[in-house]
C-alpha cells in the first residue's frame, strides 16, 4: 500500500582514493554537506532513506544528529558574540 511519503535527501559528496596505478582503492558515498536540508534527519545514503520512510535502522549512527549539551552551549555563546562591541579601527 503506497504511503505517499516523499524522500528529500540532503546534499551529499562522494570521494575516491586512488593508488599509484590510478585504481580506485576507496570509494566513500553519502557524506552529508548540509544536514538541515531534506527530510532525512540529516542522514545520507540508505540511512536517510530508512529514516525518511519511518523505519530508521536501530543503531546510533542511523539516528539524526543530536548535539551534546556542550555543543549547544557553544551555539549559544556564538549567538552572544554579536552583542559584544566591535574592535575599534584607528
Amino acid at each position: 500500500e503506497p504511503t505517499g511519503k516523499s524522500l528529500e535527501l540532503p546534499p551529499q559528496m562522494f570521494s575516491m582514493t586512488f593508488n599509484e596505478q590510478g585504481q580506485v582503492t576507496l570509494f566513500n558515498v553519502g557524506n552529508v554537506i548540509d544536514r538541515t536540508v531534506g527530510n532525512t534527519g540529516g542522514l545520507g545514503g540508505a540511512f536517510g532513506f530508512f529514516y525518511a520512510v519511518g523505519q530508521p535502522l536501530p543503531f546510533p549512527e542511523c539516528q539524526p544528529f543530536d548535539p551534546s549539551p556542550q555543543f549547544k552551549l557553544l551555539g549559544v555563546l556564538q549567538g552572544l558574540l554579536k552583542y559584544l562591541p566591535s574592535p575599534s579601527k584607528e
